[in-house]
């Protein structure tokens, strides 16, 4: 296989190589300079950068999260991006990627709406007459098939969204998401036999497959159930009742596919599948927790995930935890150094992988794995937002200050530990902390939490034997909003803005 088809690094030596001689390629998407680069977008001021109270992270460590990000904006965009975008970071360049770009949006949406918005319509702006939407800005990678991204973009695209009260801008993104599901659903990425979508280079995580439609994979499958939900929800908000019972409709056939296809009942685990071959891939990787999210597996198949997840012979779940793949895959390795192609996803510690199982573990109720797998993860890329860790001793590796590792700390210490969701489709806030045991006795506050009408947040959580408390005040202007406040896993919900509750 060449070299620069298996090599994210590879990839932009040859994309710069390339630009270095654009005026000989007519085809090519070619950086469109701007007569003036506008205001630098603020991601990390004073201002924005909400003020975090929590055991072993300091407020400069939480900073610097959001510094990353600002050091990844690239303010003068180009390759048919018309707006200003985060870029991987590192020798990755200024060139925008849709993974990358996606799950920035998870952070961003919180100190700065309105970049966040004009980053969705710049994927708007790049999408292909087919609905394809590129992996990133040159779109073409050496001995490969053209391809997409692994689709993070439907749930990024939707949470910001869920932030943003401009019509307009709701309609037209549901347009550009339907037309990028209806791309999949084609015939450039459906296998028909099995229900399944298949995927080529990094549509999955590791990128293995060169070859169009000879393998789905778990993770991508996954995240086209998340579209058709999306896609659905957003159908629905809009009126278009044909377009909620299509896409629901879909999103259902692809569940029964993926348990039908994917899981291999000796194991207990879900596998990639070989649709030439008709058979399961036998590589177990971490992906195989992906359909915990959803209500994808069946109940009667979660304890078996869970006990696999747990055991630590697999996945490290008692250490740095968790391993891209099992420790008892012959794939186990750990890379140490640059990103090296597929090595650095067999083994190696990856945001990426542990936000998907941490939704995943909250969908399926299993709120106390959720809450300690979020507390490791934010520990451990905590003032080390590399690119992916090494195992053994949670080393940062590859890519020193990398976008997507500090918005995902960021994501998981608001959402998943904090447990903040603000929703103007439902006008409703909602607190639901998840807190580990290791937090029990300790109390932790996130303050001055920046929302999308400008109020600004203040929730505190102190616990003691028996029982949580949750109190917040929202400091700014009235507004439409419900504030529900509520414990993960807990029963009951209140609209107080102190409340204890009582825990086993």
């Amino acid at each position: 296989m060449n070299f620069f088809a298996k090599h994210r690094l590879s990839i932009l030596l040859y994309f710069t190589i390339f630009v270095g001689n654009v005026a000989a390629a007519s085809n090519f998407n070619a950086f469109t300079k701007s007569d003036s680069i506008p205001k630098r977008e603020n991601l990390n001021g004073s201002d924005v950068v909400p003020v975090l109270t929590f055991p072993g992270i300091t407020q400069a460590d939480f900073q610097d999260a959001f510094n990353v990000l600002n050091e990844c904006l690239v303010m003068d965009p180009g390759f048919g991006f018309k707006y200003p975008f985060i870029a991987p970071g590192g020798h990755y360049g200024q060139c925008w990627w849709q993974l990358d770009g996606s799950i920035s949006l998870q952070a961003t949406k919180w100190v700065n709406q309105t970049f966040s918005e004009n980053m969705v319509r710049g994927f708007a702006g790049v999408q292909k007459p087919d609905g394809r939407v590129p992996l990133y800005g040159h779109d073409k990678v050496p001995n490969y098939p053209t391809c997409s991204s692994l689709p993070k973009l439907f749930e990024a695209a939707y949470d910001v969204l869920k932030h943003s009260g401009d019509k307009k801008l709701v309609a037209e993104t549901y347009k550009t998401l339907k037309l990028y599901l209806d791309w999949w659903f084609s015939d450039a990425r459906l296998d028909k036999e099995s229900g399944l979508i298949t995927g080529v280079f990094e549509e999955s995580f590791p990128p293995f497959e060169n070859r169009l439609k000879d393998v789905a994979q778990v993770d991508l499958n996954v995240e086209i159930v998340a579209g058709c939900q999306v896609v659905a929800g957003l159908a629905k908000e809009l009126g278009s009742k044909a377009d909620v019972v299509k896409y629901a409709r879909l999103g259902e056939e692809l569940k029964q596919s993926i348990n039908k296809y994917m899981w291999n009942e000796a194991t207990g685990a879900y596998y990639a599948y070989l649709v030439n071959e008709k058979k399961l891939d036998d590589k177990l990787i971490c992906y195989t927790f992906d359909p915990l999210r959803f209500g994808i597996a069946p109940a009667d198949r979660i304890p078996a995930m869970i006990r696999m997840l747990t055991d630590h012979k697999y996945f490290n779940w008692e250490g740095n935890a968790i391993t891209s793949v099992a420790k008892t895959d012959p794939l186990y390795n750990e890379t140490v150094g640059d990103y090296n192609g597929n090595p650095a996803w067999s083994g190696d510690i990856w945001t990426l992988r542990n936000q998907v199982v941490i939704e995943g573990l909250e969908d399926s109720g299993r709120f106390d794995l959720a809450s300690e797998l979020s507390l490791k993860t934010v520990q451990m890329f905590n003032s080390n937002y590399t690119e992916f860790l090494k195992t053994s001793d949670a080393s940062g590796q590859g890519v020193k200050r990398y976008a997507w590792s500090a918005a995902q700390y960021i994501q998981i210490l608001t959402e998943n530990i904090f447990g903040i969701e603000y929703n103007r489709f439902t006008k409703t806030i909602t607190i639901k902390p998840n807190l580990p045991k290791a937090l029990l006795g300790q109390d932790i506050a996130l303050e001055k939490l920046l929302l999308p009408d400008g109020n600004r947040l203040n929730v505190y959580v102190s616990s003691q034997a028996g029982s949580v408390k949750v109190r917040y005040t929202i400091a700014g202007a009235r507004n439409d909003m419900e504030v529900v406040v509520s414990l993960a896993g807990h029963k009951k919900s209140v609209r107080n803005n102190s409340f204890t509750f009582m825990i086993d």
